[in-house]
C-alpha cells in the first residue's frame, strides 16, 4: 500500500537549549489572552484580525509549538531560533483563510507537511475541516502523529507516502483543498497537488516574492493538470520588505492519467 498511517512511538527528549526554555518550562507557558497581547506587540496579530478563531486556539497552538520544539531537538523538523519565529509559521499558515471557502466541512490535504505547517494550525483553527498531513519521510510522520495525539486533534490524520504515489490510489481527485508550503518550482508543486484535488476544488499554495513572475510560466502545467489560476493573494509581515502570496488554483477538469509522473520526475523535469 502507498498510504501508511504513521504510528505513535517517538520518545520526547529533554531540551537543553536555553533559548527554547520558554517552550518547555510549564511555568512560562502563556494563556490565550497573553499570547494575543504578545502577538500584537510583535505586530503579527493584525494578520489574524480578519479570521474567526476558536476560543482555545492560542492555547492549543501553544501546546503544539511546545511539543514541536521538544521533538525538534532530535529530529530537526523545522529551523527556528526563537518562539516568535515559530509563531510566525503559525500566523503564516493561517493566511490560507484569506481565500473564502463556501464548504464548511472540506477534505484537505497538506502535501509535504514536514513539522505540520500549514496543516496543523489550520486544523486547530477550523475544527470542521478534515486535514490529512502528508509527508514522504516516515520519522517526520511519526513525530507529527505523536503531536496530533498529544493535542487530541481529532480532525487531523497523518499519511506516509509520496504525493506521486498517493495520486495513483483511490485518494486521487478526492480532496476539496490541497495545501503546500513546499519550496520548488510552482509547476512542480502543482503536479504534486492538483491530481489530488477534485473538480471544483482548489490548490492553496504559499509562495514567495517571485510569485508574479512564476505565475506567468505555468500555462502548460495548468493545461495538463486540469487547473486555472484563480488568484494570487498578497500579504506582508510587518518589518518584512517583500510580499508573500497565497496562489489559488482552481481544479477545472480531471488531470491527465499520465500525471503525476513517477516519483522524482516532477522536480527533475518540471512541466
Amino acid at each position: 500500500m502507498f498510504v501508511i498511517p504513521a504510528k505513535a512511538g517517538i520518545q520526547f527528549v529533554k531540551c537543553s537549549s536555553k533559548k527554547r526554555k520558554n517552550f518547555l518550562d510549564p511555568g512560562l507557558r502563556r494563556d490565550d489572552e497573553t499570547k494575543e497581547k504578545q502577538l500584537g506587540e510583535n505586530q503579527m496579530f493584525p494578520l489574524l484580525t480578519d479570521f474567526q478563531l476558536p476560543d482555545d486556539f492560542f492555547q492549543t497552538a501553544q501546546k503544539y509549538l511546545t511539543g514541536l520544539a521538544r521533538l525538534n531537538e532530535s529530529l530537526n523538523l523545522i529551523s527556528f531560533e526563537t518562539e516568535d519565529v515559530l509563531w510566525e509559521h503559525v500566523v503564516d499558515s493561517l493566511q490560507i483563510l484569506r481565500h473564502p471557502l463556501e464548504e464548511e466541512t472540506p477534505r484537505v490535504i497538506d502535501v509535504g507537511t514536514g513539522g505540520g505547517f500549514p496543516g496543523i494550525p489550520l486544523a486547530i483553527a477550523r475544527p470542521t475541516w478534515t486535514v490529512d498531513l502528508l509527508d514522504a519521510t516516515q520519522k517526520k510522520q511519526l513525530a507529527v502523529e505523536s503531536l496530533v495525539k498529544e493535542m487530541h486533534l481529532k480532525n487531523a490524520n497523518t499519511l506516509w507516502a509520496r504525493a506521486e504515489d498517493l495520486a495513483r490510489t483511490d485518494q486521487r481527485e478526492s480532496y476539496t483543498i490541497a495545501l503546500s508550503r513546499a519550496v520548488g518550482r510552482l509547476s512542480t508543486v502543482l503536479e504534486l497537488t492538483l491530481p489530488l484535488v477534485k473538480q471544483g476544488g482548489f490548490c492553496l499554495l504559499h509562495r514567495g516574492l517571485d510569485t508574479p513572475a512564476e505565475t506567468q510560466t505555468i500555462a502548460h502545467a495548468l493545461e495538463v493538470l486540469g487547473g486555472r489560476l484563480h488568484a494570487s493573494i498578497p500579504y506582508r509581515f510587518p518589518q518584512h520588505t517583500a510580499d508573500r502570496f497565497i496562489v489559488v488554483v482552481e481544479k477545472t477538469h480531471p488531470t491527465s492519467s499520465t500525471h503525476p509522473r513517477r516519483p522524482g520526475l516532477p522536480a527533475k523535469r518540471p512541466l
